[in-house]
């Protein structure tokens, strides 16, 4: 698919999203290049019809998006439930789980997901398959990354620390840990793989979002949509 037809499927999914945002509304903001893509769609609704809205950013990334387009940042402090939640994901299956993490904000991104009353994800038909296959991004305490690949490779799953491309050295998130992700292979029960993850000490979270969505929203490039109805 050429990034035209990416882009394309993408807006469509974004703009579906849009019906779900009211006046008044507390709002969720995700992380990563489709969020970024939506910021504009969501700007031009507000200003449109006038709205009065909030928003809880969930990465640096986010919260500069916000700022750039003038709109409201408050924090989880001032409103420790949200209305709404809109973000993207990495790859979902038929079932409506989702890997995310691939911008390494899962972590707040879960947070904030599980703070609102209703979350959205968008995204493009390429990121649906039928059963999970990502490798799995996970947050690890630096000083337990020794014990962390012991315990994983007693798993018989393969950790990589991820690699910056601006500094020498992995990747540390926005909250000081280490980004790294899992490989795993076919994952025929994501929330069961999720729970052995963080059962090890040192894993922080993980990217598996298992069925944590209300909505899914996934966008073709002919026009039109699939939706998969998670709770």
């Amino acid at each position: 698919m050429s990034s035209e037809e990416l882009l394309k499927a993408r807006e469509i999914a974004i703009k579906k999203a849009l019906d779900f945002i009211r006046d008044g509304m507390v709002i969720g903001y995700g992380t990563g290049t489709t969020m970024a893509q939506a910021i504009r769609y969501i700007k031009e609704k507000i200003d449109r019809e006038d709205l009065e809205i909030l928003f809880v950013p969930t990465s640096f990334q986010s919260r500069q998006l916000l700022l750039e387009n003038n709109l409201k940042i408050v924090s989880l402090y001032e409103y420790p439930e949200l209305d709404l939640t809109i973000d993207s994901f990495d790859q979902c299956d038929l079932s409506g789980n989702v890997i995310k993490g691939g911008g390494g904000a899962m972590l707040i991104e879960k947070v904030v997901a599980q703070a609102s009353r209703k979350v959205v994800f968008v995204g493009d038909y390429t990121k649906l398959v039928e059963i999970l296959n990502r490798p799995v991004p996970i947050e690890i305490l630096i000083e337990a990354y020794p014990h962390v690949y012991r315990k994983i490779s007693q798993m018989k799953f393969k950790l990589e620390l991820r690699q910056s491309t601006g500094k020498i050295g992995p990747v540390i998130s926005e909250n000081g840990n280490l980004i790294g992700d899992v490989e795993i292979g076919l994952i025929h029960n994501p929330e069961e793989i999720d729970r052995k993850l963080r059962s090890i000490a040192g894993v922080i979270e993980t990217g598996i979002f298992p069925k944590l969505a209300d909505r899914i929203i996934i966008g073709k490039p002919d026009g039109s949509l699939k939706e998969i109805d998670v709770r």
